[in-house]
């Protein structure tokens, strides 16, 4: 039923080398979109994830560190010059598993940067586009975190991730007066490289739902808010975490 949900979009993606961004990259290209830019760091799988996807739209993948303001404003120029943005999906990030006392300034101030500071960063400058387009989706990451606080996590991931929601917030007011939409998604475990770290160590048992997520799961949320389903919602977070919290 998503066939025609996003046909022809133009969707950026950032942290979309892989994991839950490489595949929601996967599922917006089988869903119609007709341009996606993945923005990463990760040269290799980001070039081989833009090669794969290049033979069902237009793909492209771009290395851009998401705390770059001038990188990612040069970004934003070249895209409204090639025909502006119709989906931003915020899913760059990084996480650590330190206590609160083996957290450093430096680490805290990394975590944020990346976490909370890019996305402001690129939707910022994604809705300078919208607004004038009067028309756009801007979906975030979150985790359970920013609600219970860290499980697995350090301190400084649940605040940059409560951060996105505040953010999300915001943004959602500023943007509705121009049909700009802008939500978050709060997953739980979800089985990626961040998670198998050898660091990270969880147990099925923590999710009544008895299994992380996949990044597949976590597409399909963020594809329903990008797609028809999510033209009327605004200022929301979704859980995807399995019954780990209820919200």
């Amino acid at each position: 039923m998503f066939d025609l949900t996003l046909t022809n979009k133009r969707v950026l993606i950032t942290g979309g080398a892989k994991g839950i961004g490489a595949e929601t990259a996967r599922l917006f290209a089988k869903s119609g979109a007709g341009v996606i830019y993945l923005v990463d760091t990760d040269d290799n799988l980001g070039e081989k994830t833009a090669e794969v996807l290049s033979a069902l739209c237009d793909c492209y993948y771009r290395r851009l560190d998401v705390t770059d303001e001038a990188g990612v404003a040069e970004l934003f120029r070249e895209l409204k010059n090639e025909g502006g943005l119709d989906i931003l999906f915020n899913c760059a990030g990084i996480t650590s598993v330190k206590s609160l006392f083996e957290t450093d300034k430096a680490l805290w101030d990394k975590i944020i940067s990346v976490n909370a500071t890019g996305a402001f960063l690129f939707s910022k400058e994604a809705m300078l586009i919208m607004r004038e387009q009067k028309s756009g989706r801007i979906i975030n990451v979150s985790s359970v975190s920013a609600h219970v606080g860290g499980i697995r996590t350090s301190p400084a991931y649940a605040a940059s991730k409560a951060a996105i929601l505040g953010l999300t917030r915001s943004l959602a007011k500023y943007g509705a007066p121009y049909n700009v939409t802008v939500n978050a998604i709060a997953p739980g475990i979800v089985d990626t490289d961040m998670t198998r770290a050898p660091d990270f160590i969880y147990s099925a048992d923590e999710v009544p739902l008895g299994a992380a997520a996949t990044p597949a799961d976590i597409a399909r949320a963020v594809l329903f808010l990008a797609g028809e389903g999510g033209a009327h919602i605004t200022g929301q977070c979704i859980n995807v975490n399995g019954g780990m919290f209820f919200g």
